[in-house]
């Protein structure tokens, strides 16, 4: 970039010299009295800039299905970006994004001349906008959905296992079921570790940094045009927390960091790592997420009838919606607690009581010693929320927190239900475990997602179509026609692939 400054400074100078061998009038300047004219500052100014590549006209419709992940699980979308540049596609891990960052120009104005190609590009297209444009249902409720992690594609790098890829399904289903849902999640810096081998065998953990221009995510902007951000007051400073969107097919993924020059460095530092740091910057992460989430959402103006947490990491939302209800809408604590406990559902995904998170009350003095008389009850009641009365260990659990404050609570398999029953049944003495709201909603998956190309394929065959409808009863029935030999050949295929793939 600097060196196009110079070039430009350069032309600026040889055209302010001819001008002055030009024959001129004779002005004279005289100062005011009393104005003094002040000397231009001579420290230079830098400001952020985002380079952003642009692509032929023919192709402009790659930029908007490069910055939806719905590409992710629709496979000719997905075909398409490959087919642009296959050993750059491997190269930027599968980035569309980057991709068209990275691609020579030269090569796009030969895929512009490739009639096929951009006849292609056209069925994507359409394909992306027939989706998006399916009429929205005025009757369904508007959910909020909070987790510490989603797992929606490699290139973004929000997640860590089960949790996330449950997640990242949920915001794909949601989507594709035409759901009025909106994710609430954090962007980390440098995500999850890169997994290499050392010499001896060892495990090598490789952190590199994201670039947030060049992943899937926008910038959410205010009516200025300047990035919204809310915040939150921690010992001695306020901290800004940053609002970005990713767009899953038609659901927004809000995500939150602070990793912002208005931070002080060691608040910058706590979004850097998924699950990263001591507990205290645990702890910093779940009021980001819970509070920051739910003053993210007042923000945008966007207003869920229901709220779930996705794990116990977000149960501080409870906080900050009777905070709102009691402050600005003048409820008292039991009518606030209520209104929280009628529209708030728990996912808990932890079958043993030492995987939930706690924290000492020491540490919750020094983040959040105001919110007692913010809604207008005790420390010691407060307090009480994330404990067990008679249990020896006196920290503030957050999944305890969470099961007190939720209308339903359902685990992630039927034999973990009951397991959460009994791990949870403390909290309600006199009742019998049974008896406790806690059921169970078994962990499924998004088909598209994890469905092979070859097994596309024989859908393909079968139906007529590389999608399948799994609730539909006539489709399983010619699936239950399909003979062994042809699934055995499919089945082989892909082992042959994945043998190909760890050599």
């Amino acid at each position: 970039m600097v060196k196009y400054y110079f070039t430009a400074y350069e032309h600026a100078l040889g055209h302010s010299t001819e001008r002055r061998e030009e024959p001129r009038e004779f002005i004279r300047f005289v100062e005011a009295p009393g104005l003094k004219v002040r000397k231009p500052h001579q420290v230079p100014v830098w400001k952020d800039i985002y380079v952003q590549s642009d692509v032929p006209d023919k192709l402009s419709s790659l930029k908007e299905l490069a910055n939806n992940l719905w590409w992710s699980w629709n496979s000719e979308a997905e075909s398409l970006f490959k087919r642009m540049d296959p050993s750059l596609w491997e190269d930027v891990y599968h980035n569309p994004k980057l991709l068209l960052e990275k691609i020579d120009y030269k090569r796009l104005l030969v895929l512009e001349d490739d009639d096929d190609f951009v006849a292609d590009l056209g069925k994507v297209n359409d394909l992306f906008r027939t989706y998006l444009n399916r009429p929205d249902n005025p009757d369904l409720p508007s959910i909020g959905y909070f987790s510490m992690e989603f797992g929606i594609h490699p290139c973004l790098k929000i997640y860590s296992g089960g949790l996330g890829i449950l997640a990242g399904d949920y915001l794909k289903e949601a989507s594709d079921s035409n759901l009025n849902i909106t994710g609430v999640g954090l962007l980390y810096r440098y995500g999850y570790f890169k997994q290499k081998l050392g010499p001896r065998g060892e495990q090598l953990a490789i952190y590199e940094a994201e670039e947030f221009s060049r992943l899937p995510i926008i910038p959410v902007k205010d009516s200025e045009g300047n990035q919204l951000c809310v915040s939150l007051v921690w010992p001695g400073r306020p901290v800004k927390i940053r609002l970005w969107e990713a767009m899953v097919g038609k659901v927004r993924l809000i995500l939150l960091d602070t990793d912002s020059e208005d931070n002080l460095p060691e608040d910058r530092t706590v979004t850097h790592h998924l699950y990263g740091g001591d507990n205290e910057n645990r702890l910093r992460q779940e009021l980001i997420l819970g509070i920051g989430g739910i003053r993210a959402l007042v923000a945008l103006g966007i207003k869920p009838q229901i709220y779930h947490s996705n794990e116990g990491h977000s149960a501080f939302i409870s906080f900050e919606r009777l905070r709102s209800l009691i402050t600005d809408h003048h409820l008292t604590f039991n009518q606030a607690l209520e209104a929280v406990r009628s529209s708030t559902l728990f996912t808990t995904h932890t079958p043993v009581p030492a995987g939930h998170d706690a924290f000492d009350e020491d540490l919750l003095r020094k983040y959040i010693s105001h919110y007692h008389s913010r809604i207008s009850i005790t420390w010691e009641e407060l307090m009480a929320l994330g404990r067990c009365e008679g249990d020896s260990d006196k920290k503030f659990n957050m999944s305890y927190l969470a099961t007190r404050m939720s209308q339903e609570v359902n685990g992630v398999s039927k034999l973990h239900g009951e397991v959460s029953q009994g791990m949870f049944n403390k909290l309600w003495p006199g009742y019998l475990k049974e008896e406790l709201f806690i059921g169970y909603v078994t962990n499924g998956v998004h088909h598209p997602t994890w469905t092979a190309p070859e097994w596309r394929e024989v859908y393909k065959e079968l139906t007529g179509s590389h999608s399948f409808d799994q609730t539909d009863r006539s489709l399983w029935e010619k699936l239950y026609s399909l003979e062994d030999k042809r699934i055995y050949e499919v089945k082989k295929s892909l082992k042959k692939s994945l043998f190909s793939n760890i050599r």
